[in-house]
Formats: structure tokens, C-alpha cells, sequence
């Protein structure tokens, strides 16, 4: 890592991306856009540390405020380079995937990350030796039994966000209502975060302002529906900005904040009902893990200890196929062909098995079926109940690289794109996929060297 926030500056600027770990390398997702480029031709450029910070932040200014291309194509630009793959820093480097995968719908191989923790030899074979059965019934049949479902994700990878739409829509049936996430826009005073979850319930779909991982159209689509389901939203994260310079004693209190906020924002304010809690990887150990040192309390394990509820926690970070924090081993080239068509939870002996970072720590661990391109488009972006439509000829480029949005009609300028693609011209455009309701387009163009679109997005299509 060539430049590090100090702690108490990433868990204060909570709406932007928390600072990952290092991690190994596993296959790159394919795309013109991220493929792996020749060192001979692209030599990594070592840049001062304020440089890259600056462009980091940069970055996830420009992503809050739907500027897609400025986020990514910019950063580059900001940092003299032509390509990803000539910054060595992995937090830069993670800024870049995030905001790639808005656009793409992937997770984006991060070549400047090496590996995060070793599993033990024995994971590594149960893994191999497990089965697994549908996901969703059993999360199901074991939601009956409590009133908390706890679900993660990779930030890195939106495909988690529509099986966080699959959860939520099965949980519905069984009275589940509040849903709480952790990427719902923080507010320091009870009051003003239960008007804004008011103005956004009100709204039904999620603003540029709604929260920082929302710029994702999966995820502002995994809220717009679970709104629609009857869901009400509920913000937790942390507002502290005293945090403790020892870096686990900081983490501590970044935990418990998370949980007196649930606490009060959602067990006490809505008695008796069933909670859907959507959070980061680390969060939902119902134990300490490695990753926080192994002395951490968890926002799991202390919603648990002070509610006496105990949870249904749910990983589906670890098995990702690119995950945040990357083991020593493929899991995912494991356990991928166990996910025949459906996500799947993997069982031994008739038991659920948790493998990687969160073994013993959470109740079930999650495999997605590997990805399947159609019409240029991940294929599992269907569960979003959406179908194919080509991207209107008008507004295929005439030259370079454009981004092609498409928004609910009804909705207003400030609102996240239901669906988005990036089409390079001379080369067939991706797929758009697209919901039921009538849409209207904007698109992006990548142009700054000849002022195109003044660096502004979301410009009325011709």
C-alpha cells in the first residue's frame, strides 16, 4: 500500500469506500475496458502519496455525484496514465473496481493486491467434500426461527446486490418489513435519519445523495424494489468523528455505534418487527475474525449480546469471484461448480459450511453460479426482473467511448440509473436491460482533452 488514510479519516468519511486490505490475484474479469495490459508497454508510475490520495477522493467525489467516466477514465487522466494496471496502489486501484463495476455489472481483478490470510489446509478440503443445497429455502426456513437476517457483501461486486433483492423478496412472506443498510446516507441526529428514510420511502427509489455504494444501479434497484415490496429503510452507520487513534479500539467503537444505531432506528422504532440488515463483509461476524486483529466485537456479535436475538447471519462476500479480502486459495474456483444454476449454501454432513475469513463466524456461506455473458450483460441481472433492449441507434458514439444511461421516467434528475453501459464505437453495444416501466436516456462521453460534455454527466441524449 503506497498511501494509508489514518483511521480516524476513513471511518469519518463513512459515505466513501473504507480503506480494503491487501489480497491475492485470481482471473480478471474480461472486458476491453479492464483487461490486463503488457508491462513493456504500460509501466507501472510510482506517484506521491498525496497524489493518489487526492485522486482517490477525487474519485468517489465524482462517483457520488453520478459522474461515472470522471470517476474512472478522469482518475486516469488526473494521474497521467492510460490504463489501471500502471498504479500500484491497491486502495486507488479498489476505487477504480468499485466505480467500474457501476457500469459494467463485474468485479474488476485488482493486480496490486497480494493476499490477505491463509485457510487452513483442512477448510481447503471440506470445501472440496461439501455439497450444497438451494440457497434461498433455507435462508427461508431458517429466517422462520428468528426475527434478524444479517446479509453481506463484497463492495467490489454488484451481483451480491440482486441475490440481496432474492433475500428480501423471500423474507417479505414471512413479515419481514424493515430493511437496513448500511450504505443508507448516515445522519448524526435520530430525527433527521427518520425524515430521510421518510423522504426516501415517500420517493420509492434512491438519490445521488442516498448513499455512496447506491451509485451502483443494482443496489439503487435492490431499494427502489424492496420499497416497493413495502420495505422500510433504515440508515445505522456510524457518525462518530472522535474515533480512538488505536486502530482496533477505533473499529470497536465504529462497531458499537452500528449497533446502538440499529438498536434505537430500528428494533425501537419499528416493536416487533423483522429486520433485514444489509452490511459490509466484516460486520456481520457473529465472532471476532482475523481480518480485525481477532480481538474485534463485531456489530453481529454485539446486536446479538445486548437484543438476546440471535441472528441468521449470511456470507456471501467470501466466496465471491474476485472478493474484497482475497484468501490464499481459489475458493471460488471450489466451490463455483457446487452453484449448478442457482446459488447455492454449502453443507457437510448435513451441517452448513463457512470457509475463508468468516469460518465460524457467521451461519451460512453463499456460492453464486460463475457469470455467463448475455448480449454483452451478466446474465443474472434477469432476478432483477428486468428485459434485454438495444441501446437506441442515436445514441451509439460516432467516436471513443460513451456511457448509455437509462432512468425510471418518473424519476428525478438527481435519481441513480436503473441500467448503464459503456459502448465504444466500431464495436457491437452491449444489451441494455431494462425494467417494465418507460425510461428516458442520457448518456456520458469520455472527451476531456477536447472539453466534450464539459465534464458534466447525465447530458440530454440527441
Amino acid at each position: 500500500m503506497r498511501f494509508k488514510l489514518a483511521m480516524t479519516a476513513a471511518l469519518a468519511v463513512i459515505t466513501a469506500p473504507i480503506m480494503s486490505t491487501t489480497a491475492t490475484a485470481q482471473s480478471p474479469a474480461t472486458s476491453s475496458a479492464t483487461a490486463p495490459a503488457s508491462a513493456a508497454t504500460y509501466a507501472i508510475r510510482h506517484l506521491d502519496n498525496d497524489i493518489l490520495l487526492e485522486a482517490y477522493k477525487q474519485s468517489i467525489s465524482d462517483a457520488s455525484h453520478g459522474k461515472y467516466l470522471d470517476a474512472t477514465f478522469g482518475m486516469l487522466k488526473r494521474l497521467g496514465v492510460q490504463r489501471i494496471e500502471q498504479i500500484d496502489d491497491p486502495d486507488v486501484v479498489d476505487q477504480w473496481a468499485q466505480v467500474m463495476s457501476c457500469m459494467t455489472g463485474l468485479p474488476t481483478f485488482n493486480p496490486a493486491k497480494g493476499a490477505d490470510f491463509k485457510v487452513p489446509a483442512e477448510q481447503v478440503a471440506d470445501l472440496r467434500t461439501a455439497d450444497a443445497v438451494a440457497a434461498i429455502p433455507e435462508i427461508v426456513r431458517r429466517a422462520k426461527e428468528t426475527s434478524i437476517v444479517i446479509l453481506d457483501e463484497n463492495h467490489l461486486d454488484p451481483r451480491g446486490r440482486a441475490f440481496g433483492l432474492e433475500v428480501a423478496r423471500a423474507l417479505r412472506p414471512l413479515g419481514y418489513t424493515v430493511l437496513a443498510a448500511e450504505a443508507l446516507k448516515r445522519d448524526v441526529e435520530d430525527a433527521a435519519s427518520f425524515s430521510r428514510m421518510a423522504k426516501l420511502a415517500a420517493d420509492g427509489y434512491p438519490r445521488q445523495a442516498s448513499g455512496y455504494y447506491l451509485d451502483d444501479p443494482v443496489f439503487a434497484d435492490f431499494i427502489r424494489q424492496s420499497l416497493a415490496l413495502g420495505y422500510r429503510p433504515v440508515a445505522y452507520e456510524s457518525t462518530r468523528t472522535d474515533y480512538a487513534k488505536d486502530p482496533l479500539e477505533a473499529q470497536g467503537q465504529r462497531e458499537q455505534d452500528q449497533a446502538d444505531n440499529l438498536i434505537r432506528r430500528a428494533l425501537k422504532q419499528y416493536p416487533g418487527a423483522k429486520i433485514l440488515v444489509y452490511v459490509g463483509e466484516h460486520h456481520i461476524a457473529e465472532r471476532p475474525i482475523a481480518a480485525e486483529g481477532g480481538k474485534v466485537a463485531m456489530m453481529a456479535e454485539r446486536l446479538k449480546r445486548v437484543t438476546g436475538i440471535d441472528p441468521l447471519t449470511i456470507d456471501q462476500a467470501g466466496l465471491s469471484s474476485l472478493p474484497m479480502n482475497r484468501p490464499d486459495a481459489d475458493l471460488y474456483a471450489i466451490a463455483a461448480p457446487k452453484a449448478q444454476g442457482q446459488s447455492m449454501v454449502l453443507m457437510r454432513h448435513g451441517q452448513p459450511l463457512v470457509v475463508g475469513l468468516l469460518a465460524g463466524s457467521v451461519d451460512l456461506q453463499v456460492v453464486h453460479p460463475p457469470t455467463v455473458q448475455a448480449g454483452g450483460r451478466p446474465d443474472w441481472l434477469t432476478i432483477m426482473q428486468r428485459k434485454t433492449a438495444p441501446v437506441p441507434q442515436e445514441l451509439l458514439p460516432a467516436s471513443g467511448m460513451r456511457l448509455v444511461q437509462a432512468f425510471v421516467a418518473g424519476e428525478e434528475e438527481d435519481a441513480i440509473p436503473v441500467d448503464q453501459v459503456l459502448v465504444s464505437a466500431g464495436t457491437a453495444a452491449p444489451m441494455l436491460m431494462l425494467p417494465s416501466q418507460p425510461v428516458r436516456y442520457a448518456v456520458q462521453d469520455i472527451g476531456w482533452d477536447a472539453g466534450a460534455n464539459d465534464g458534466k454527466p447525465n447530458q440530454p441524449a440527441p
